[in-house]
């Protein structure tokens, strides 16, 4: 019982000591910006970023530090998918 308690208190700590993910969520917010500035050849794709990163933001503010990072990593990533299909779109010759 005494080795459960430990456990449960190692675990606790090491989730209280994640940082926050202030850099991330900067990061998935410009993401998110430049690619909407221009996706309109994306909206799914943007759609997934922008609702990510919203959910980021949500466990940002629960104190949920590695649900938020791993979720702004994922918003970021979205976005700039969305901005590279849509400047591919864009820049492909007309036929």
């Amino acid at each position: 019982m005494k080795r459960l308690v430990l456990v449960s208190a190692l675990a606790a700590a090491a989730c209280a000591t994640e940082p926050p993910p202030a850099a991330e969520l900067a990061s998935a917010r410009a993401a998110v910006a430049q690619a909407g500035a221009g996706a309109q050849l994306a909206p799914s794709e943007l759609s997934a970023a922008r609702t990510k990163l919203e959910r980021a933001q949500d466990a940002a503010a629960r104190g949920d530090n590695r649900q938020a990072r791993r979720l702004a990593e994922a918003a970021e990533v979205d976005a700039r998918l969305a901005w590279a299909m849509s400047e591919n779109e864009r820049l492909r010759p007309s036929q």
